[in-house]
């Protein structure tokens, strides 16, 4: 196996799948007011991964501009490299699955526990409980698309200051219907996030 890392200093930020464009904006980094940022992020595609891979963000003021650097770490077999390379994040679910593109109705309004919010398309998210994951307050959730009746994504929606600096929700696991089982597609899990002034 070999340690790949990927480093950047352009923020590629869900847009290389079906419904990125959509989580981009409700999710995605807003204006941003300065300081240090620095946002990790746990992803895999199977159940107790002994060796995730780590997305890790870290915006740095300098003056009136900002650094941005995003690393992808992982640890992977030789076969693994060329999928993997810049496929991470919301773009390491497989095309082809669950469209989130509805849950962009949600970008400006509060997510509250123990509700059914409709959504474009006949999407339907159902709350359920308040969660912190990785140090953030978030409403947790399954969300499904009738145009995907075998597959539902648990996803964690943090408050709309919260979305501001996070470019990922703080929870977003795809499955997909296995028999009378869900079984994981893609999990994108918040580990921290550090802001200082």
């Amino acid at each position: 196996m070999k340690r790949l890392h990927v480093a950047s200093v352009a923020v590629m930020l869900l847009t290389l799948i079906g419904g990125g464009w959509a989580l981009a904006q409700i999710f995605g980094i807003g204006p941003y007011t300065g300081g240090t940022l620095t946002v990790v992020y746990r992803l895999t595609n199977m159940e107790n991964d002994p060796s995730p891979a780590t997305l890790t963000l870290k915006i740095v003021s300098e003056g009136s501009k900002f650094r941005v650097t995003e690393t992808f770490d992982l640890l992977a077999e030789r076969d693994q490299l060329q999928v993997m390379v810049f496929s991470h994040g919301f773009a390491h679910v497989p095309k082809g699955y669950l469209d989130m593109t509805p849950i962009s109705a949600l970008d400006t309004r509060e997510v509250q526990p123990n509700k059914e919010i409709l959504l474009p398309e006949g999407a339907k998210l159902v709350t359920s409980e308040e969660v912190v994951i990785g140090g953030v307050k978030a409403v947790k959730g399954v969300y499904t698309h009738p145009k995907f009746e075998d597959q539902r994504a648990i996803i964690a929606i943090s408050d709309l200051e919260s979305r501001k600096i996070l470019p990922y929700p703080p929870l977003l696991r795809i499955e997909k219907k296995d028999g009378d089982k869900w079984a994981l597609v893609a999990l994108t899990e918040l580990v921290s996030v550090e802001r200082k002034p």
